[in-house]
């Protein structure tokens, strides 16, 4: 009878294991910047199985039903993906790391001699000059009576030339704040200071040079003169 206690006490193991790995768990995981350590809203985390998908919200943060074995998928826009196999043995909460892909980066051409960047300013030109070139006309809710619905020409085109006013505004300062996220990005920031998470924030809060400036000074070189000058008087802000 001693001799089978060992048999028993194996299977028994496996019977274990196997329940373990039949079981559905929940994975819970953040996604951050490989860089930066930022996290990651909205990407997109996907269960190969089952064919579920969640979203990361703010935080990065996100939870997903798995079971051992199953194949994850973790992708983000502008970011490299990655995969993972669930196991039971993911007990913690996982921080998972996602590299940005190389377009992210400033001079990066990815065709015919334009950047990235340049390729989505004039495909958000385009699209913002289509829009723009079909403002609805309104009514004249006044319209004498027995005449039927009449326009107001000058109400039209004064409303359409006050709605063009504004559209452009807002549209060149978000372009305006586009550039100098893709010249003062914090994925460059972070590789040549080393700063990361909320101290690499603070720094980005201090300094990020206006939209002006990176105008006036269009060389990679001044932007890294610019950054190793401000770095200095970061850390010898921290000391005091």
């Amino acid at each position: 009878m001693k001799a089978f206690k060992p048999l028993g006490l194996v299977m028994l193991l496996v019977l274990l294991v196997t329940q373990a790995q039949a079981q559905t768990s929940i994975l819970k995981g953040y996604l951050r910047d490989s860089i930066t350590h930022y996290p990651l809203p909205n990407g997109t985390i996907i269960n190969q199985r089952t064919q579920k998908k969640v979203t990361t919200n703010d935080s990065g943060f996100f939870f997903l039903d798995a079971t051992s074995g199953d194949r994850i998928y973790i992708q983000v826009p502008e970011y490299n993906y990655d995969t993972l196999n669930y196991t039971p043995f993911y007990t913690d909460i996982l921080t998972i790391y996602l590299s940005p892909a190389g377009s992210i980066l400033p001079g990066v051409t990815v065709r015919a001699n334009y950047t990235k960047y340049q390729l989505d300013s004039m495909s958000r030109k385009a699209d913002f000059d289509t829009i723009r070139g079909n403002v609805a006309p309104t009514v004249d809710s006044h319209a004498p009576e027995g005449f039927g619905a009449t326009i107001s020409m000058d109400r039209v085109w004064n409303k359409k030339a006050k709605q063009k006013v504004k559209a452009e505004k807002q549209f060149n300062k978000t372009e305006e704040q586009l550039y100098v996220d893709y010249r003062f990005s914090p994925q460059m920031v972070s590789y040549y200071t080393g700063l990361k998470g909320d101290t690499l924030r603070d720094y980005m809060s201090r300094y990020t040079p206006s939209y002006s400036w990176l105008r006036k000074h269009q060389s990679q070189q001044d932007v890294l003169l610019y950054i190793n000058d401000k770095l200095k008087l970061f850390k010898k802000g921290a000391k005091t």
